[in-house]
C-alpha cells in the first residue's frame, strides 16, 4: 500500500514509465503501451508540448494575438473593467469577455496580475499612456 506521501507525488514521480490522458485516442494508447514494453518512456505529445515549451506565461508570443485581442488585454493590464472596455472599444460586454478568454488562453495568463505582467514586460503599458 503506497505511503501518504506517495499519493501526493505526481504519476511521474512514482517511477511510471508513461503518461496518457483519459481523452487519448486509442491509437495513442497503443502507441504508449507498445513505447512501455520496449523500454522506453512515454508522455502523451499534449502534455509534452506544455512541459518543453520555452514559453509559458510571460514568455508567450504577443504575436499570436489580433489586434483586438491585444488591445483587449491592454486595458485590462491598465485596469479598466469589461464594462469600460466595451464602452471605450464600442463593443457588448460579451464581445470583450470573448476577447479578453482567447487572448489570456493564447498567453496561458491565469489572473489580471500576470496580464499587468505581461504588458508590462511586452512595453505595453508604456505605449497607452
Amino acid at each position: 500500500m503506497p505511503t501518504r506521501r506517495q499519493k501526493e507525488q505526481p504519476p511521474l514521480r512514482r517511477n511510471a514509465r508513461g503518461f496518457v490522458f483519459k481523452r487519448s485516442t486509442a491509437t495513442d494508447l497503443l502507441q504508449a503501451i507498445r513505447c512501455v514494453l520496449a523500454g522506453d518512456n512515454y508522455v502523451d505529445p499534449a502534455l509534452a508540448a506544455r512541459i518543453l515549451s520555452p514559453r509559458h506565461g510571460t514568455q508567450c508570443d504577443p504575436g499570436n494575438l489580433s489586434e483586438r485581442e491585444r488591445s483587449v488585454i491592454q486595458l485590462v493590464a491598465l485596469g479598466y473593467s469589461n464594462k469600460e472596455i466595451s464602452s471605450r472599444l464600442n463593443l457588448s460586454i460579451k464581445t470583450i469577455e470573448t476577447y479578453r478568454t482567447r487572448a489570456t488562453d493564447k498567453l496561458e495568463l491565469h489572473s489580471r496580475a500576470a496580464i499587468v505582467r505581461f504588458a508590462q514586460s511586452n512595453g505595453w503599458l508604456a505605449e497607452l499612456q
